[in-house]
């Protein structure tokens, strides 16, 4: 019988990220109780039933329900039940691998998708996990080299590793000047860096353009400065996933 190998980080990439596309559709459909066509939303539609019993006859209908159908508006949308769909597989591969799986993840050198680190297993530690689409700042142009920046939201690096990050054109096409920006950022270790990229002259709204490079770890910006530029012209930088499932 020929030596068996283990699975590689690359092959355990690929198979979660199947099944993180699977949570994203599991969460669509949980949804919440005010989104329309989802889980969550027709359980809430039962619940507003019962409680709008008002005559004096159906207090005791509304009185020994209520608790049970509100209950199944929270279970329905509860994220964290996912987990259990996957424990199998999770204990599985650790049977497998004989190793601890972040120390694995870490040696590989791969991130596993933010949508399975949500509902698939938890316990990946946060540098191993790519953040989703986080915008970190936006910045209105007034007048070539100046304009106004607007802080954003900060990676939750509770649970997820940095990013590299992106400017993503926002306001009408840019001017006919091009546009160089710097971005004063945060890194996952702590440190600062400036990441430098151009947004060419008469880019479309949802024109991106990639600073620096993949293997960046940006958590946060603390600001944007410019040169030339336009006024009205509008972009925002934000992180980019590692990859799209």
């Amino acid at each position: 019988m020929p030596t068996q190998r283990l699975l590689t980080q690359t092959e355990y990439i690929s198979l979660t990220d199947k099944y993180a596309k699977a949570i994203e559709y599991l969460l669509a459909a949980k949804g919440d109780e005010d989104t329309l066509a989802t889980a969550a939303y027709q359980a809430r539609l039962t619940r507003d039933q019962l409680v709008a019993f008002s005559q004096p006859d159906e207090y005791k209908i509304t009185a020994d329900l209520d608790d049970a159908v509100g209950a199944v508006v929270t279970a329905v949308s509860r994220e964290s039940d996912l987990v259990s769909y996957f424990a199998n597989f999770n204990s599985a591969v650790l049977s497998h691998l004989g190793q601890d799986l972040n120390t694995w993840l870490t040696a590989g050198g791969l991130r596993v998708h933010h949508y399975w680190r949500r509902g698939g297993n938890t316990a990946i530690a946060a540098a191993n996990v790519f953040p989703p689409v986080t915008i970190l700042g936006s910045f209105a142009v007034t007048g070539a080299g100046a304009g106004t920046f607007t802080d954003g939201q900060a990676v939750d690096t509770a649970t997820y590793g940095g990013a590299q990050i992106e400017l993503e054109v926002t306001g009408n096409p840019i001017g006919a000047a091009n546009i160089d920006v710097t971005v004063a950022s945060v890194l996952a270790d702590g440190s600062t860096a400036n990441k430098v990229g151009t947004i060419p002259s008469g880019s479309p709204i949802g024109t991106k353009v990639a600073l620096g490079a993949a293997s960046d770890r940006v958590v946060n910006i603390t600001g944007i400065t410019i040169a030339a530029g336009t006024n009205g012209d509008a972009f925002r930088v934000q992180t980019r996933e590692d990859r799209v499932i």
